[in-house]
C-alpha cells in the first residue's frame, strides 16, 4: 500500500544535520518527498510503500543522535506519486507561507 505523511517535529532539530540525514535515509529506503526547516522545527513530507515508509517514520521519531525531539506530529495526506526526495535549503517562516496563500 502506498501512502504519504506530513511529519512536523519540534525540539533541537536545527543545526544537527537532521535534513541531510533524513534525505539520505529517504534515498536509502526509496522514499519520495521533501524536508525543510520551518520556523524552529522541521517539516517532512514522505511517501512510498507502507513498509519502507514506516521504517522512515521510525527513524524520524529518533532523528540524528545529536537532536532532541520535543514533539512529533504525523498526518496522513493524499499521495502525490512524486519521484525523488528534495532537501529544501534555508529556514522558511510560516508567516511568509501564510502570506503567500492569503
Amino acid at each position: 500500500m502506498y501512502k504519504r505523511y506530513q511529519i512536523y517535529i519540534t525540539g533541537n532539530v536545527q543545526r544537527v544535520g537532521f535534513r541531510n540525514k533524513a534525505f539520505k535515509m529517504a534515498q536509502r529506503l526509496n522514499i519520495s518527498g521533501s524536508t525543510m526547516y520551518i520556523d524552529h522545527a522541521i517539516k517532512i513530507e514522505a511517501e512510498g510503500e507502507m513498509d519502507r515508509l514506516l521504517d522512515f517514520v521510525a527513524w524520524c521519531r529518533v532523528g540524528p543522535e545529536s537532536c532532541t525531539i520535543d514533539s512529533f506530529e504525523i498526518t496522513e495526506i493524499p499521495p502525490l506519486f512524486t519521484k525523488g526526495f528534495e532537501l529544501i535549503h534555508g529556514i522558511v517562516s510560516s508567516r511568509k507561507l501564510t502570506d503567500l496563500f492569503a
